[in-house]
Order: structure tokens, then C-alpha cells, then sequence
């Protein structure tokens, strides 16, 4: 071929390089994303570090990670979603959280985090606003979510459970906690095994809503919030199921809280230095204590259902709270009240209580008056809790009466409960019950007697 030929075609073949590189450099990117993607399968086993695909993803996008195993920490210092899919999971080993996002307007959903450093922070730190966390399954050695001047964020449809060793309570952290956090829902959450379930500190307008709280310390614990609300949630066998402290302008509304009893401070709704609140429609069942309030005032509480607890209502240096239209079923004390004045109690249903209604109103014209004299005489002389339902305490209180005008008074008791589905006793449960408590009492008066003997000896 002559050398002119050869000169002629090279124009052509320049052509062709300039269409390949063209074509390789609109394909190539892409190509990469997808071979990364693929990468992420967790195929080869390998642990990819997730800092390094999120500070490759641009801001304001959406980082999608395939099914496979990224290590933590990383950071999120820019607004950007990130979300796994089935089989995705986040593992972090450090003292730092697995994820932390810092930057407003972010997300993650859809992960798995095992969080296996022990840390006084959380697997997941929030520190920015109008983000979300949602669809997180979290287990942890330490605390699960914190939200740290953090503002309109919403969690949701998450669980958070304890992964490490069994340990005592207080050494486990909260499984969502917020401090100085304003404008958060919490809802649809399922939260197991922490140290309390939902923590609320110093933060305003919090909505706690529709969530699962289980064997922990307090199931929500708001401490030093206003203006907020506990609604439709449910909590068991944890040691209070609502703690509501130094709160104001609160709503806790049709929650559910049953089998707090294990513990010698059990209670179903908890309220301390609670004002301009409003407690209503919860069912509190089973519980060692079902609603207990103590220095209380102008707060609202009615329709609750408090059935088959040990004490139904313990009400202490409380006044000018409403008791309204509570149903008090199948507890063993129905109520115990000292040091409250001015309290409105009134047509609240009391099962222990026969009343009488003349004039057909379905309203007792007899009052009931909550006697403090057991109250008073096991606090000061605890072993006294021996001779509980006793003839003899029975009798000292059918005399001690002198002061009954400062007792705390139901003055129109309802004839018939409020819930359509009535607590009934099983049938022969009162005699067994009778039964059980007096060999219990027996069972406890002998050691008593027998362990003295011994000492003197």
C-alpha cells in the first residue's frame, strides 16, 4: 500500500479513537457506579467502609446500597438519604456512633446496625434538623438513637433492642434518647430490653405516639418536657410503664400499660411534679401500682381503666388534680391517698364499693373515703405490710376515723362501671386469692419469727 493511501485512512481512523473516547467516557461512570453496586453483594465477604460512599455521593442525592456488610463510623456532614436494601447492614466496632448525621435534611432508612463498641453515645447520633430515621433495625451495646439540638425530626418504624451481655439495667443505655430537641415524633417504634426505652430530657413539643416499649426501666420517661404527648402506645413488664416528671401542658391519652409488678416501685403511669396535664383513656392493668401521683397539681385525669393491680390509685401531696370517670376493677387496693387536698373526685367506678342511688341517676348518693390509715401506718412501720386485709387492721381502720373530713373523697361514686367489657373475677378467685394471700402472710410472719429467733440465739 502506498504511503498517500496510509495518510488518506488516518483521518478516519483518528475519527473512530475520537468516538470510542467519547462513547467511553458517557459510559464508563456509570458503568463504575454499577460495578460498585455490584461490589456491595458482599460476595467476596469484605466489610466496605461506608464513609468512603458517602463522600463520594453528591448532596442532596440518594445513596442506595445493595444487599452486603459496610463498617462504620461514618459521618454525614452533607443533606443526603441513604438507604439499604434487604440485607443490608451497617457494623461498627468503634467507640464513635455506626452513623452520625450532622447535616439537616438527611436520612437513613432501611439498615441493619449492630453497634458493638461499648460508648457513652449511641449507634445512631442525630444532630441536625427536618431529617428522618426510619425502617432502622438497631442492636447495641450502648444506647440505640440520640438526638442531641436536634429539631423536627421524625423516627419511625424502627426497633432498637440490647445486644451485648445480660447485664443490670443501669448499665445498659436508653434505646431512644433526646436532649434539648424540639418538634420530633417518635412513632411506630419497637423498643426491647434498654435502659429506658424512650428517654425525653429538656425538649418541648415531642409527640410519642403508636409505639412498643418492653422490658425496661420506664417504657417513656419525660422528664423537664412541655407542650408534648404520649398517645396509643403500649409497654409490659417494665418497672413503670409512663414517668411523666416535672412536666407541663402534657397529653398522655390511650396508651396501654400492663404487667409492671416485678419490682418493688412498679407502676403503670407514673406522674411527679405534673401540672395542666391531662391523663386520659389509658388502660393500666395488672401492675404493682396502676396510676401513681405524687406532688401533682391541676391535672386532668379521667376514663382510665385501672383494673387487677395491686393498688389501683396511690395519690400523695397532690391537690386540685380532676379524678373523673376512672373505672377502678379487681385491685386488691382500690385506692390510697395522704397529705392532697382539693382534689375533684367524683363518678369514678370502684368495685369494692356498694353504693346506693335513690333518685336513679346511676351516681352513688354515699360518698367513698379513700382510708389512709393503712398508707400511713406501713410507711412509718414497713413490716406492718404483714397484716394487710388482716381482721385486726380492718378493724383499727373502721375506728381510726376521726380525721376522715381530710380524706381524700369520691363524692358521687358511678354505680356501674364506664367499659363495656366489665372486669369480671374469675369465679372462685376471691376465695383462692384470700387463700394465697393469707399463706403468704403466714409463710412470712413464721420467717420473720424463725430468722429473730436465730439472731438472739
Amino acid at each position: 500500500m502506498s504511503r498517500n493511501r496510509i495518510r488518506s485512512l488516518m483521518p478516519h481512523g483518528s475519527a473512530l479513537r475520537v468516538a470510542l473516547l467519547a462513547f467511553a467516557l458517557a459510559v464508563l461512570p456509570s458503568t463504575a457506579v454499577c460495578a460498585e453496586s455490584s461490589s456491595n453483594s458482599g460476595s467476596s465477604g469484605k466489610e466496605i467502609p461506608l464513609q468512603q460512599l458517602i463522600d463520594e455521593a453528591p448532596p442532596g442525592g440518594t445513596l442506595k446500597l445493595a444487599a452486603g456488610t459496610y463498617r462504620g463510623p461514618a459521618i454525614v456532614a452533607k443533606p443526603l438519604r441513604i438507604e439499604g436494601a434487604d440485607g443490608t447492614q451497617i457494623v461498627n466496632e468503634s467507640d464513635q456512633p455506626a452513623v452520625e448525621l450532622r447535616a439537616d435534611r438527611s436520612a437513613i432508612a432501611g439498615l441493619a446496625i449492630r453497634d458493638t463498641g461499648a460508648k457513652t453515645t449511641a449507634a445512631v447520633l442525630l444532630s441536625g434538623a427536618d431529617s428522618t430515621l426510619e425502617n432502622l433495625r438497631i442492636e447495641t451495646v450502648s444506647s440505640g438513637i440520640h438526638l442531641r439540638d436536634a429539631s423536627r425530626n421524625t423516627i419511625r418504624s424502627t426497633t432498637v433492642g440490647w445486644a451485648g451481655p445480660d447485664v443490670k439495667m443501669t448499665e445498659k443505655g436508653n434505646g431512644i434518647d433526646l436532649y434539648a430537641s424540639h418538634d420530633n415524633v417518635i412513632a411506630g417504634n419497637t423498643v426491647t430490653g434498654m435502659h429506658d426505652a424512650i428517654y425525653i430530657e429538656n425538649s418541648n413539643g415531642i409527640r410519642v405516639e403508636q409505639n412498643e416499649v418492653n422490658e425496661s426501666r420506664y417504657g417513656v420517661h419525660f422528664m423537664y418536657v412541655n407542650d408534648s404527648s404520649i398517645r396509643g402506645n403500649t409497654g409490659a413488664r417494665n418497672i413503670t410503664g409512663a414517668m411523666v416528671m416535672a412536666v407541663k401542658s402534657v397529653e398522655v391519652t390511650g396508651n396501654t400499660f400492663v404487667k409492671q409488678s416485678e419490682n418493688v416501685n412498679s407502676q403503670g403511669l407514673l406522674l411527679f411534679d405534673a401540672s395542666d396535664s391531662v391523663f386520659a383513656d389509658n388502660r393500666l392493668e395488672g401492675n404493682r401500682v396502676g396510676i401513681y401521683v405524687e406532688q401533682a397539681q391541676k391535672n386532668v385525669l379521667e376514663r382510665n381503666r385501672v383494673t387487677v393491680n395491686y393498688v389501683g390509685l396511690q395519690l400523695k401531696e397532690s391537690e386540685n388534680n380532676r379524678f373523673q370517670g376512672n373505672d377502678f376493677q379487681g385491685n386488691v387496693i382500690p385506692a390510697e391517698a395522704t397529705d392532697s387536698q382539693n382534689n375533684d373526685v367524683k363518678g369514678n367506678y370502684w368495685d369494692s364499693f356498694q353504693g346506693v342511688d335513690l333518685d336513679g341517676d346511676g351516681f352513688s348518693d354515699m360518698s367513698y373515703a379513700i382510708n389512709p390509715f393503712f398508707q400511713k401506718m406501713t410507711k412509718t412501720t414497713p413490716p406492718f405490710q404483714l397484716f394487710f386485709q388482716s381482721p385486726g387492721m380492718a378493724f383499727l381502720e373502721g375506728m381510726l376515723t376521726s380525721s376522715k373530713r381530710a380524706w381524700t373523697t369520691d363524692r358521687a361514686p358511678a354505680m356501674k362501671p364506664y367499659a363495656a367489657d366489665a372486669y369480671r373475677p374469675p369465679a372462685g378467685s376471691e376465695t383462692a386469692g384470700t387463700l394465697i394471700v393469707s399463706l403468704l402472710l403466714l409463710g412470712s410472719a413464721v420467717t420473720t419469727i424463725f430468722v429473730t429467733g436465730v439472731r438472739r440465739k
